[in-house]
């Protein structure tokens, strides 16, 4: 998955380069492997959820959608929508390495949440 992801990531840079329409599906799947990476990475809770058959939402559900759905944005909708006038929260996301570590976080949250115990 890794190999995925940055594989995807040099695809993004080539896109951001040259200027091409295909970047903003580059941005989404490279989130997407990232939201999985993530996911994976919260085995244990992912495969009590699979094979134990035992989802128990908790609080946790509710920032994990949040963050997972801020990430996913491209960032250079960030730039068209704050232009010169960026918050600090929001530079976060302009940087892709931080946008790819918050994108597997949120995976990381949502699988957590739907396991419901607390460790």
């Amino acid at each position: 998955m890794l190999y995925l992801m940055v594989g995807n990531y040099h695809d993004v840079q080539i896109a951001m380069q040259r200027s091409t329409e295909n970047q903003f599906r580059l941005l989404m799947t490279m989130s997407l492997w990232a939201f999985l990476f993530g996911v994976l990475m919260g085995w244990k809770s992912l495969y009590t959820i699979i094979f134990d058959k035992r989802i128990k939402v908790n609080w946790l559900l509710v920032p994990a959608v949040i963050l997972a759905i801020i990430s996913f944005i491209p960032r250079v909708y960030w730039l068209v929508w704050f232009s010169r006038d960026i918050p600090f929260f929001i530079e976060m996301f302009l940087l892709p390495e931080t946008q790819i570590l918050l994108t597997a976080f949120s995976g990381l949250l949502f699988i957590q949440s739907l396991d419901g115990k607390q460790s």
